[in-house]
């Protein structure tokens, strides 16, 4: 099963944020601003960001790693690096047909 996908701006977000609740361009772009910085800032600090109801993100460690270089095809390390990983919550999970 495909699922065809679009993609979704943060000024997508911000216009629907607008639609949704009347406030000005002004306003709106400052608070999505203020929440992405301070989920930055946080994830920064090695702290986890938890949205009850939409899901949470953490830094994750992975292990360093035996790879191939897709040009040459030789053998090479990658490294173990931070990322950040995404679990969405239950009602997200639901809300995208994920329900089980």
């Amino acid at each position: 099963m495909s699922v065809e996908t679009k993609t979704v701006t943060k000024q997508d977000l911000i216009k629907r944020v607008i639609a949704k609740t009347g406030k000005t361009n002004r306003d709106v772009t400052e608070v999505i601003m203020a929440t992405l910085d301070s989920v930055r800032e946080a994830l920064e600090a090695g702290e986890e960001v938890r949205l009850v109801n939409f899901g949470a993100f953490r830094v994750q460690q992975t292990a360093a790693r035996t790879g191939v270089n897709p040009k040459t095809r030789e053998r090479m390390e990658v490294p173990a690096k931070l990322r950040v990983k995404f679990t969405p919550g239950k009602v997200l999970n639901e809300a995208v047909g994920g329900a089980k």
